[in-house]
């Protein structure tokens, strides 16, 4: 696969991508340290092993993924998948590099973690968003993801200060599939 071909394209993480997701990872908290409920020296602290762990677990299989967006050989923005039983996707640490913004690179990290998780019958897409954050809370809604007010998905994002978002999974049209 040519990783340098123009872009933007979407991957599957790679068994031994451990480290590039740990340098995204640490790039997203430092981008936007209120936005992911971690904070950088903890995800800095965390065992490189633990890393290639993650990133062995999420190269395969239905349970867990993170996708990564490249434009050029740059990986430039990236979003993990969890299931939730029974058909629901679980979005979290959305996150695309500021170089990289507004240009629908997002959109397309969306579109591609909910084509996997039709591949398990997933229904609907669950994240959280931190109420401050007006334009992530904007580029759901723009996405068709409604606030949850209640409910264990609403209670639990809202002690950490999140609102709860959702939306239909539809299944994507032929010509809005990216490479994977």
């Amino acid at each position: 696969m040519d990783d340098t071909r123009p872009g933007p394209w979407i991957r599957r993480i790679r068994p031994d991508d451990g480290s590039l997701l740990r340098e995204l990872r640490l790039r997203s908290l430092a981008d936007a340290p209120d936005a992911f409920g971690q904070p950088v020296d903890e995800a800095r602290a965390r065992p490189e092993a633990e890393w290639q762990r993650s990133a062995q677990r999420s190269s395969h299989g239905d349970s867990r993924t993170w996708l990564f967006v490249q434009i050029g050989g740059d990986v430039v923005g990236l979003v993990q998948g969890r299931k939730r039983r029974p058909a629901t996707l679980m979005l979290f640490s959305m996150w695309v590099d500021p170089s990289a913004r507004r240009v629908g690179v997002g959109r397309m990290l969306v579109e591609e973690l909910e084509a996997w998780a039709l591949g398990w019958d997933a229904r609907d897409t669950v994240l959280w968003v931190y109420g401050g954050n007006a334009s992530a809370l904007d580029f759901y809604r723009d996405l068709g993801f409604e606030v949850i007010r209640a409910g264990a998905d609403a209670e639990s994002g809202a002690r950490f200060g999140a609102l709860a978002m959702k939306r239909r999974i539809h299944s994507p049209q032929p010509e809005s599939r990216h490479a994977c």
